[in-house]
């Protein structure tokens, strides 16, 4: 049986509905400092269920439109960045990667991501928006102070690449029939 091709309004609405409550987040949970990575994490995630939902075009489009909002309108450049740079897209790539035949080329693949994504992200906060004290927080660990973070982010990264692995399942058992009774 072909799959129905979704109405123009309910592309629109999900969307629409998706993107806000992604910059919202980024808006309300960027501003306490423990949330500062959560909130570009749950972010991407709701922008994966748009491309879930209607294709990786209409999910790439939303992260772009969530992306160039949260530079102008929340209050924390690190938290928009990590977004842009990682955290927003991630979530709707990691399919593609998760098709690579062996383990550990996955895993090398997906490291390699995180760390030019993180490295380039940084680079720019510190280069183009000026914010030199990250260089200056980092002094407290010593001259490999950006090493640590960059393997602790490593750590992190991890952490969500797996969850992301364990919400899918989660998303289609028990998410998804709700969602779809919900629409009809």
């Amino acid at each position: 049986m072909a799959k129905k091709k979704p109405r123009i309004s309910y592309i629109v609405s999900l969307c629409g509905i998706m993107s806000g409550l992604s910059l919202v987040m980024m808006f309300f949970l960027s501003m306490i400092p423990a949330f500062e990575y959560i909130s570009p994490a749950v972010s991407g995630v709701l922008l994966w269920v748009v491309a879930e939902r209607l294709g990786t075009k209409y999910g790439i489009i939303s992260y772009a439109a969530v992306g160039l909002l949260c530079l102008f309108l929340t209050p924390n450049y690190e938290a928009s960045m990590m977004f842009i740079f990682l955290l927003g897209y991630y979530p709707m790539v990691r399919q593609y990667f998760m098709k690579l035949p062996h383990f550990l080329l996955k895993w090398i693949v997906k490291l390699a991501v995180y760390a030019a994504s993180a490295i380039a992200c940084y680079w720019l906060l510190i280069n183009l928006f000026n914010m030199h004290q990250l260089l200056e927080d980092m002094g407290e660990l010593g001259e490999y102070g950006a090493w640590i973070l960059l393997a602790m982010g490593a750590a992190v990264f991890v952490l969500y690449d797996i969850f992301l692995g364990l919400f899918e399942p989660f998303y289609e058992k028990v998410m998804k029939p709700k969602i779809a009774k919900m629409m009809k």
